[in-house]
């Protein structure tokens, strides 16, 4: 396989030119069979070639080469990038660029190349093929854009939507913050108690927890009936937890009575969140 540089690739990692070049002897499909010789004196090459002739070059400057074959003066020069690559010689200058499939000329299309799977193509025949692969890879380039861009926009989109979500989240906890401290929510709290003439520190512990928590499961959820289901206490099979969910339900009804005693504006019904009773509206003990 290694005799044609079949499964060879070059420095751009695609399939080298098939063809055989030995020392002495090579063999293309555009080229035909020759034998070649090559030596370098001093400085200059010597290259002898039974189908071009005898040909001698040397570097004039970097990437710039000047030659004789067959008394025939050749000059060359590439400088730039593949984007843009500058190319000298005695007809003047051109400018090409690198494709994956070979070289595009803009100023003198004839110069053209192609490579597809190591077979290689100059001149008018690589100008067609060269312009079918750039409508190709700019058709494959436009519809990439247009999908960035459709990702681009839903994506924006998306995160308007997220942030206008955010911002009326923060608009809603500023409005429904009511700005008191502990202290004085503390102080209310303590004033309902007295004006119900109850002392916490003589309550049974087991009253006290129940109303602490219906006070935390229920009240803080604003919500005033007490759902056994939602603290996982439906349906116990332990004695304990069907007289707890009991007493929960019982120091619930309670608290609800006494909280709606006060309609203050800064009561803890709006911090526990109570909706408004109307005025004049009250239950008995």
């Amino acid at each position: 396989m290694g005799f044609l540089k079949i499964g060879e690739k070059d420095r751009t990692g695609r399939q080298k030119r098939i063809e055989h070049t030995g020392r002495y002897l090579r063999a293309s499909r555009t080229g035909g069979i020759s034998l070649r010789a090559h030596t370098r004196v001093a400085g200059v090459n010597l290259t002898g070639n039974t189908r071009r002739g005898v040909r001698v070059s040397t570097r004039l400057a970097k990437n710039t080469q000047v030659a004789l074959q067959n008394g025939r003066f050749i000059l060359r020069g590439r400088y730039g990038s593949d984007a843009a690559r500058i190319n000298l010689s005695k007809s003047g200058v051109s400018v090409s660029t690198k494709t994956p499939v070979g070289a595009f000329n803009w100023v003198r299309p004839g110069r053209s190349s192609f490579k597809l799977g190591g077979v290689h193509v100059r001149g008018h025949k690589a100008v067609h093929l060269q312009g079918v692969y750039l409508l190709f890879a700019g058709l494959v380039a436009l519809v990439g854009g247009l999908f960035k861009a459709v990702a681009a926009l839903l994506g924006g989109i998306l995160g308007g939507v997220q942030a206008l979500v955010a911002w009326r989240e923060r608009v809603r906890g500023a409005r429904e913050r009511l700005g008191l401290t502990a202290g004085e929510v503390a102080g209310v709290g303590e004033q309902i108690v007295r004006a119900q003439g109850v002392a916490l520190d003589q309550e049974p512990q087991r009253d006290l927890f129940a109303g602490l928590l219906f006070v935390v499961t229920t009240l803080g959820r604003g919500r005033t009936v007490f759902d056994a289901d939602a603290v996982g206490l439906q349906g116990a099979d332990r004695g304990a937890g069907r007289a707890l969910a009991t007493d929960a339900a019982v120091a619930g009804q309670q608290l609800v009575r006494w909280l709606g005693e006060r309609e203050a504006d800064r009561s803890p019904r709006r911090i526990l969140g109570l909706p408004p009773r109307s005025a004049g509206h009250r239950h008995s003990g």
